[in-house]
């Protein structure tokens, strides 16, 4: 993402970034609840976050223990943000994830580790992870970055679909 915000309103690195400004997002890009995919080795940690995500009215469409089943579900439910985590089994989440921009490249992807290693989150940026949160982040960080990136995707489907020719051409 560029460091220009949505619409120009906020000036961010990243989606995490506009998740803290004071402002978050402008009004009238709001949206409904984006469909979010879970992806964690950790069976406790993605159901206290499907529950949570739940609880505020944000529908969980799949969730996945690993990368490889990550990248099967990804295709089979075409979510609009992905909250994975970097370390798991078979398939790493930097791997799943440019794995997945390759066919989804509109979803949002938030990588949630227990690394600040700036060089791990350097590469998860390298193949498209919008934004790299650690796990201890607050809940009001995640759930205001989980909404902008829901929004942000419905933005980059428009103006995709803007860009297609009509069938009346």
């Amino acid at each position: 993402m560029d460091s220009v915000g949505l619409t120009g309103h906020v000036a961010a690195e990243s989606l995490a970034d506009v998740a803290r400004a004071p402002e978050g997002l402008p009004p009238h890009t709001r949206v409904g609840s984006p469909r979010v995919m879970v992806v964690d080795d950790d069976q406790g940690f993605r159901e206290m976050v499907r529950d949570w995500l739940g609880d505020e009215g944000m529908p969980v469409v799949a969730e996945a223990a690993d990368g490889a089943k990550a990248v099967d579900l990804a295709r089979e439910s075409s979510p609009d943000v992905i909250l994975i985590d970097l370390r798991m089994p078979q398939l790493n989440g930097i791997e799943a994830v440019r794995q997945i921009k390759g066919f989804l490249p509109a979803t949002q992807v938030i990588m949630l580790s227990g690394f600040g290693d700036i060089a791990l989150q350097q590469a998860a940026e390298a193949v498209g992870v919008d934004s790299y949160l650690e796990k201890g982040c607050s809940p009001e960080l995640l759930w205001r970055t989980i909404r902008f990136a829901g929004t942000y995707k419905l933005g980059l489907q428009q103006g995709l679909e803007e860009q297609l020719p009509s069938p009346s051409r």
